[in-house]
C-alpha cells in the first residue's frame, strides 16, 4: 500500500464525555433497530439505510458536582500543556475522591501512556472499563496501547468488546479495519469494517473511500 494509516488521538479526551462517565454500564433496555422486511420473491433487495443504535455512553448521564468539574479542568489544562506528571497527580487524587467516575481513569491512563508507563496506563484504562463498560474512550486507548506493543490479538479483542457494547462505534470499526488491513493481513474483514465505517459517517471520508478502493482492487486480483 502506498501510505500508512496512523491514527493520531487527542491528548485529552472530551471533558463532557469523560466526567459524565460514571458507573452503571450499558442500559439493558436500549432501543434496538427494527428488522428490515424480507424482499418479495422476484424483487431485488435494495440496500436500506443503516438504522443507528444510540451511544449507550450518553443515555443516562449522571450529575457531576461543580468541584469535580473544576478539578477535572485543572487536570486537563495540565495535559494540554503536556505537564504529564502534574496532571497524573491531579487525576490520581480525583480517582480517590470520586471513585465512581470513569473519566479521570481514562485521562490517568493517557498521562501514564505519555510517560511510557504502559503497565500503569493499561491498569487505569481497565479500571475505567470496570466503572463504566460504555466508556468508548477506554477501549480506543487500550487498543492503541496494545497495537503499539505488537499485541495484535489483544487489540482485536478490545475493539470487538467495544462493538459488543456499541455496535456502531465508528472508531472501533476504523481501528479494526486498520488492524486487519495493515497488521494481520485479514483483508476481507478489514474491508467489511471500512464499508460499515462509511455507512456510519455523516459526510464522505475521502481517506476511508481510498482504503475501500485499494482493498477492493487487491482482493479482485
Amino acid at each position: 500500500m502506498g501510505f500508512i494509516k496512523v491514527l493520531r488521538w487527542p491528548l485529552v479526551v472530551s471533558f463532557a464525555l469523560l466526567v459524565a462517565a460514571c458507573g452503571g454500564g450499558v442500559k439493558e433496555d436500549a432501543e434496538q433497530p427494527e428488522q428490515a422486511p424480507a424482499p418479495v420473491d422476484g424483487e431485488e433487495s435494495a440496500e436500506l439505510p443503516l438504522v443507528l443504535i444510540p451511544n449507550p455512553y450518553l443515555l443516562d448521564p449522571p450529575s457531576v458536582s461543580n468541584r469535580a468539574k473544576q478539578e477535572f479542568a485543572r487536570a486537563t489544562a495540565a495535559m494540554d500543556a503536556k505537564q504529564w506528571k502534574q496532571a497524573e497527580g491531579l487525576l490520581l487524587l480525583m480517582t480517590e475522591t470520586y471513585p465512581k467516575l470513569s473519566g479521570p481513569h481514562v485521562n490517568l491512563g493517557i498521562c501514564r501512556y505519555h510517560q511510557q508507563n504502559l503497565e500503569g496506563a493499561e491498569a487505569a484504562l481497565n479500571s475505567a472499563r470496570e466503572l463504566n463498560a460504555a466508556n468508548m474512550d477506554a477501549y480506543t486507548w487500550l487498543g492503541t496501547l496494545y497495537r503499539e506493543q505488537g499485541r495484535f490479538a489483544d487489540a482485536e479483542q478490545i475493539y470487538l468488546a467495544a462493538l459488543e457494547v456499541w455496535p456502531h462505534h465508528p472508531e472501533s470499526h476504523r481501528n479494526l479495519g486498520i488492524l486487519y488491513d495493515l497488521y494481520m493481513g485479514r483483508f476481507e474483514q478489514a474491508l467489511q469494517h471500512y464499508k460499515l465505517l462509511q455507512q456510519l459517517s455523516t459526510e464522505e471520508d475521502r481517506q476511508v473511500k481510498g482504503w475501500v478502493m485499494d482493498l477492493e482492487r487487491r482482493l479482485a486480483r
